[in-house]
């Protein structure tokens, strides 16, 4: 883990070069003032315990969105598969590139490579960073894409010109809720994350995590930027490096009577038809109205910047919130074949957000389920894809969640599952590893299971 004072002031460099092509390529000055905030250092440890397995799974959840037909658990099995043989234990113990993937894979292969590790490396970084900020506050992943798909639309009846940075967005967001029981009160915390990775050296990192200055900002709560977080991985054979850097601002989202947000979050949220890059502060109270020009000289506002393009009206924070928290509870859901189920917690225009994304129209089967015991443990529901190797053996591959935990969501017990989403992932640090197996779990309460297996026995 890096994260220095010299790597902020060589980022914020290669953020005003980024600037300056955005700038080149919009003709904008305005376009160009956007996104621009001095990334700052992070409290992290010279190293971070993590396995190969939490990677993947990691990846395997973030990615799950990715697309929804009767090939998925194919294409999720080559999601795993794929980059088995891309990390090991290494030098003193550090999570290296094997030979294999350090040598052997040709360079258009190692950029999706590098994407894809980044992602899996980012997302176990950042729950770190905000665990260390937030002590006792699970942090759960939302793909950003699909969360904005509930708020905004990119396209409007009549000749609408996008600004570039609307194309711009961070990859992921990270929700946490902590409550006081004794006050009867929660508090939910956010961030947005951007995922980097490479196979070259630092200063290849260094322009990555640059451009990241770019996305990170891109999202707000009225005019007030939401916390960031950048993360670039440089992968390599004699060890792994995550550099990480914060691009300051708020990470409080709600706070408010518990009883309030529990049932705030069992309702599908509504679909507002904000356009990105066209914000400005809403004149009605409960900011349900369509965005005027009222707010253009409110003392408050910053006119030497443009507001964000996915800028979300300050009286619809637990709006936010609602749409963070259903679609994670849909994303682990989809990590554990239970489509059906998981439509439910997503708007419509989610569902459709992406050609083939749990088609109204046409509901894809759920997949095949089954159920695993953890030695001495608890039971696992999900689904599992079986490849067969050379030798007679298989390998077999098993992508879940804490069966108790399942219930919780199939039952619509959001606020339930909240509270013990991380259970599972408390039971496993207690406890040591089946030799021969990899399973990782996380605080979500998901589960990836990698055995190999005689055939016979499968």
């Amino acid at each position: 883990m890096d994260s220095s004072d010299q790597l902020s002031i060589d980022v914020a460099k290669a953020a005003e070069k980024s600037r300056a092509r955005a700038k080149h390529e919009s003709k904008s000055d305005e376009d160009s003032r956007i996104y621009m905030k001095t990334p700052q250092v992070v409290d992290v440890p010279p190293r971070l315990a993590v396995s190969a397995g939490d990677v993947l799974r990691e990846l395997g959840v973030a990615t799950t969105f990715l697309t929804d037909s009767p090939f998925v658990p194919i294409a999720q099995l080559w999601a795993h598969v794929r980059y088995c043989a891309t990390m090991e234990p290494g030098r003193s113990g550090l999570l290296s590139l094997t030979a294999h993937a350090h040598k052997e894979v040709v360079h258009h292969h190692k950029v999706a490579q590098s994407e894809q590790i980044g992602i899996g490396l980012a997302l176990v970084v950042a729950r770190a960073v905000m665990r260390q900020q937030h002590p006792g506050c699970v942090f759960q992943v939302v793909d950003a894409d699909v969360a904005l798909a509930a708020g905004f639309i990119d396209e409007v009846k009549g000749r609408v010109e996008s600004r570039p940075q609307t194309k711009k967005r961070p990859d992921y967001f990270l929700i946490g809720r902590r409550p006081d029981a004794a006050a009867g009160r929660s508090t939910v915390y956010i961030a947005v994350l951007e995922c980097k990775g490479t196979h070259f050296a630092r200063a290849k990192v260094v322009k990555q995590l640059g451009d990241a200055c770019l996305q990170v900002q891109t999202v707000s709560i009225g005019r007030n930027p939401l916390y960031g977080l950048m993360v670039g991985s440089s992968l390599n054979k004699s060890g792994i490096t995550s550099y990480v850097l914060d691009p300051p601002g708020s990470d409080q989202l709600w706070e408010g009577d518990t009883d309030t947000l529990d049932a705030l979050i069992q309702h599908e949220p509504d679909e507002p038809h904000w356009r990105p890059g066209q914000y400005e502060e809403p004149p009605d109270a409960d900011g349900d109205g369509v965005p005027g020009p009222e707010a253009a000289g409110r003392e408050d506002a910053e006119p030497e910047e443009p507001p964000a393009p996915y800028a979300v009206p300050p009286q619809r924070k637990g709006w936010l919130a609602q749409v963070l928290t259903r679609s994670h509870a849909a994303a682990v859901l989809l990590f554990a074949g239970d489509n059906a189920t998981a439509a439910h917690y997503l708007t419509p225009r989610q569902r459709g957000h992406q050609q083939g994304t749990i088609p109204d129209s046409e509901q894809w089967p759920d997949y095949s389920q089954r159920a695993v015991k953890l030695p001495g443990g608890p039971r696992l529901h999900g689904t599992t894809v079986a490849m067969p190797l050379p030798g007679g053996q298989v390998l077999e591959i098993f992508r879940g969640m804490d069966e108790r935990l399942y219930r919780d969501l199939a039952e619509g017990k959001l606020s339930t599952y909240g509270r013990h989403a991380s259970r599972l992932q408390r039971w496993w640090r207690g406890h040591q590893r089946r030799p021969g197996d990899v399973l990782s779990v996380g605080a979500d309460g998901t589960a990836l299971l990698m055995r190999v297996r005689d055939r016979r026995d499968a």
